[in-house]
């Protein structure tokens, strides 16, 4: 038997005392989180759930400066580098001239070769204008860089192992994001089949510049599925769109690492990568194949170099962040409050009054300016059309912000603060109502993640409103404005809030997450239990990622499964009759309520454009009974009117009831007798 044996001293009865408040916080957590997640939210658990802030403020109180996480201080002091040559500036007219050209040509929503060979000379000359320092400056530290993984002095090892840990957590996500991606989830949507046919059409030569189909969509997206395709890893199907989605979500994962490290340190980094590879949250988002993950991805790079500029002030940092706002901004809609997110952080750093003065506050405004620039001619093309048609381009943004589709009923303000108390209780109470990206009405993260989120955020604000610690107010300020896409839904609140509108908020999410985790281990390692403190964090994120693959693989492929349509199945019946029969053209899907999309019934049989197969209405029903070739009709179980009127221009046509592999989503085909 092994005794161990605790002597409480002056000094470390208080570290014990902190341990355990920090600890029953901790865990009275975990265990209304469950019941949350079980039971649903209730008086009773929201109660019990308050005595866990409490133990977690009294451990933060009683602990003080020894359990408050370091912080990565902004540079105090400056090198500036200048550039190579003076002359470089006078690159800038021509590049703003060519970016004009750019402009006038994107007017036509087209990718024609002068506007794009005009673009893209903007970008290089005005990179070349303002970017400091020479190519061979940036390969030099490169090179010290990797110079650090073969030395053997301690920081060398130290460097080896962060890089391995990284790779592992990437490993680990690879899996999360690629496992069964052909599987689950397993149906397509209608909006699966709208950027498929959007990806079709720039693989037959049309080079939207904004792609006007079903309210209008952002072109990253569809240029990416279409090389994907063209590549040959993925056939023009569900799949494709799928494998950009997870590609997007696995590039995610090391800049959350970088976005906690310039905020905290590595271990900080480390855990908030691995709770971004192996959540349900930006998992759900990724593998679902639409635009949704590309907000998380460019929030996170984006905001990294933003904040690594910020600390070292940096012009090239400043010029890669607005680089990446403005590719950002031709992704998924909501980033589009990186905008403001980012002007206010400025506005906070100033505020905050952190290194500016290093370099002065001229060049601070300088290098903002220029980071909007580099953003504004990433954006040109789509700027040259909204210039044209802003009606369209703000159409879908407009109509929840607005009166313009649903009037608003009520106080604004008050359904934005309402909105804005629901999206909080997202994480912890219950989260979004629609199926495609999420566990309906349940928290969008698994119980253990969503008690260290409380945990976490719990100690930013202790943190902010005790000491004035800036990354507590840059991860606040981030929260809030990332939310802006769901709470400002004041015309339909009751799609606030909205797993996807709000998946660009995932990566701080991740790092509030991980701040408790990393103060629990380093409490036991003060206290000299170092190995039973990774023992317990690891536990904790062993519980967390076994919880989330059931989530995932389990219980939301299930629930997807059985709400999409089987579109794969239908479409598989009238393969078999098209090759039975050598013909393709007598295939039809009859048109009814909240059934099959046509499309995507089509896009499987590999046609895409496929509406001329989809019956309407009684005339084409008619029409087609004077073809006296054999036909099949797929119509939807319910349809006992469309039913009744083939039976009657078909006496010696058969019904048969189709069964299906999800239960509920059995159809019902009708052959024809052909003369």
């Amino acid at each position: 038997m092994v005794h161990v044996r605790i002597r409480f001293t002056d000094v470390n009865r208080r570290e014990w005392l902190t341990l355990a408040l920090f600890t029953a916080g901790l865990l009275v957590a975990f265990l209304m989180q469950r019941v949350i997640y079980e039971s649903g939210a209730s008086l009773a658990a929201g109660l019990i759930y308050f005595s866990a802030f409490l133990f977690l403020v009294a451990a933060f109180g009683n602990g003080g400066a020894d359990i408050a996480l370091p912080l990565r201080l902004p540079h105090g002091e400056i090198t500036q580098t200048n550039p190579a040559n003076p002359a470089r500036w006078l690159f800038m007219l021509p590049a703003y001239v060519f970016a004009l050209i750019a402009f006038f040509e994107a007017r036509s929503n087209e990718f024609t070769l002068l506007g794009t060979s005009a673009w893209l000379t903007a970008l290089a000359l005005f990179l070349i204008a303002a970017w400091e320092g020479s190519p061979l400056e940036v390969w030099r530290g490169l090179r010290e860089k990797l110079a650090r993984l073969f030395r053997r002095d301690k920081a060398g090892q130290r460097t080896r192992w962060l890089l391995i840990a990284l790779m592992v957590i990437f490993g680990i996500g690879a899996f999360f994001y690629f496992y069964r991606l052909d599987a689950a989830p397993a149906e397509m949507t209608s909006d699966h089949a709208e950027k498929l046919l959007d990806t079709y059409d720039i693989l037959q030569g049309r080079y939207s510049i904004f792609f006007e189909r079903n309210t209008g969509r952002e072109p990253l997206q569809f240029y990416a599925n279409a090389l994907v395709v063209a590549l040959g890893i993925a056939p023009l199907d569900m799949l494709a769109l799928k494998v950009v989605g997870a590609c997007a979500g696995v590039l995610t994962i090391p800049a959350v690492f970088l976005l906690a490290r310039e905020m905290f340190d590595d271990e900080v980094g480390l855990i908030a990568a691995f709770l971004f590879a192996v959540s349900i949250f930006p998992l759900a988002l990724a593998r679902i194949g639409l635009r949704y993950p590309l907000s998380p991805l460019f929030v996170a790079w984006t905001l990294f170099f933003l904040l690594r500029a910020l600390r070292r002030q940096s012009r090239n940092d400043f010029l890669i962040a607005g680089l990446l706002m403005g590719v950002g901004l031709n992704g998924y809609s909501p980033f589009r409050v990186v905008v403001l997110l980012a002007m206010l952080w400025l506005g906070l750093w100033v505020l905050f009054d952190l290194n500016v003065g290093a370099t002065g506050l001229q060049r601070f405004i300088g290098n903002s300016a220029l980071m909007y620039g580099a953003a504004l001619l990433v954006f040109v093309p789509l700027l040259g059309y909204i210039s044209l048609h802003p009606e369209l381009f703000a159409y879908r943004m407009a109509t929840r912000l607005t009166s313009l589709e649903e009037p608003i009923q009520g106080d604004p303000l008050a359904i934005f603060l309402n909105n804005n108390l629901r999206a909080f209780g997202m994480f912890n109470a219950q989260g979004d109502v629609v199926w495609v990206s999420a566990l309906p009405n349940e928290p969008v993260v698994d119980f253990l993640l969503g008690a260290c989120f409380f945990a976490g955020v719990v100690y930013a604000a202790y943190r902010l409103l005790r000491y004035r610690e800036h990354p507590f107010a840059l991860l606040f300020v981030a929260l809030l404005v990332l939310w802006l896409p769901s709470t400002l839904a004041l015309a339909f609140p009751d799609e606030n809030p909205s797993v996807v509108r709000t998946g660009g908020i995932a990566p701080f999410v991740m790092i509030l997450a991980a701040l408790p985790l990393v103060q629990w281990r380093r409490q036991f390692a003060r206290l000299g239990y170092e190995t039973f403190g990774v023992v317990v964090v690891g536990l904790v994120l062993l519980g967390i990622g076994v919880t989330n693959f059931d989530l995932y693989f389990s219980r939301y492929a299930e629930q997807y499964r059985r709400a999409a349509w089987n579109s794969t199945e239908i479409a598989e019946t009238l393969r078999e009759f098209a090759l039975a029969h050598n013909d393709w053209e007598h295939i039809y899907i009859v048109s009814a309520p909240h059934w099959v999309d046509y499309r995507a019934v089509g896009i499987h049989l590999g046609n895409f454009d496929f509406h001329g197969h989809l019956v309407e209405n009684v005339g084409q029903f008619e029409a087609q009974a004077r073809d006296l070739a054999p036909k099949i009709y797929a119509l939807k179980n319910q349809d006992l009117e469309s039913l009744n009127l083939l039976e009657r221009l078909y006496p010696g046509g058969i019904a048969v009831p189709m069964d299906s592999q999800t239960p509920g989503r059995e159809y019902v085909v009708f052959y024809t007798q052909g003369q």
